[in-house]
């Protein structure tokens, strides 16, 4: 079944390109945005349902944000591709609830959130917006969310929160563009086509959005947590941005994967952040 899916949409973005580059490129571009929505299971959605709700106005979308506790330090958590706030679980039952209040949101076309299409940029001016309406004093992000909050701080860099923790953290958006080419074996014209359409969107190129790039201008306290064998952001990533955020450190671990979910990686962030 994926390879008839495969090849259908193949067909179809090859074809369209070929009789118009820009109506080619906007759909070849928002199939490259387009979560495929996961039904949250009933033990996520009774945690989440622990939380007190709250509901932001982003972009003509509801987006579902959550609360915990009601400390001093304020933590929001950002979370990746194909994912929703209740992979904080652990996070919030560790982190003492009378010392930090924690904020989670469920991205666009996500969790509980409205919305279809989800990309970096997007989510960076969901979090600008999320630290505007929460005086946020620490980020815990991983994977998408991670790298679209180094985007956003790296760009507005007065925003920065005063510690950061980012999991698993993806190198190149250009990766991610290759990547999804090469699946739907695409033809070079719907390649030019995507990358225009990507540039009038972003304002920027897909070679805009690199983590080298991002890391050298975090202005927050920055730990870094990643997997020396995670298969989707590869570990020479994680070296990288150590080597380059001026002050930050490289929490490495085996055997945890992309999704970093292991008791020693909540535990090292807690310290982080108490």
């Amino acid at each position: 079944m994926e390879q008839v899916i495969k090849f259908i949409l193949r067909t179809y973005l090859n074809t369209i390109n070929r009789v118009s580059k820009k109506v080619g490129g906007k759909h070849a571009f928002l199939l490259f945005c387009y979560p495929f929505p996961i039904k949250l299971k009933p033990r996520q959605a009774a945690f989440l349902h622990s939380a007190e709700h709250f509901t932001i106005d982003f972009e003509n979308k509801k987006i579902a944000g959550y609360k915990w506790g009601s400390g001093p330090q304020k933590v929001l958590c950002l979370h990746g591709w194909q994912s929703q706030s209740y992979r904080w679980k652990k996070y919030i039952e560790s982190l003492p609830s009378d010392t930090h209040t924690i904020y989670s949101i469920d991205a666009p076309g996500h969790g509980n959130s409205e919305g279809r299409i989800f990309n970096v940029p997007m989510y960076a001016r969901l979090i600008e917006q999320c630290l505007h309406e929460k005086d946020i004093d620490y980020v815990l992000a991983h994977s998408l969310g991670a790298f679209s909050a180094m985007s956003l701080f790296h760009e507005k860099p007065q925003l920065s929160p005063s510690k950061m923790a980012v999991l698993g953290t993806p190198g190149e958006a250009t990766e991610f563009v290759d990547f999804f080419m090469s699946e739907l074996k695409l033809k070079p014209r719907v390649r030019r086509n995507f990358i225009s359409y990507f540039n009038n969107y972003a304002g920027h190129g897909p070679e805009f959005y690199s983590i080298e790039k991002f890391a050298k201008g975090q202005k927050a306290e920055g730990l870094i947590i990643h997997d020396e064998k995670d298969l989707e952001a590869p570990y020479h990533y994680a070296q990288k941005i150590d080597m380059l955020w001026p002050n930050s450190r490289l929490m490495t671990t085996s055997g945890l994967g992309h999704k970093l979910r292991g008791i020693e990686v909540v535990d090292e962030v807690v310290k982080f952040f108490g």
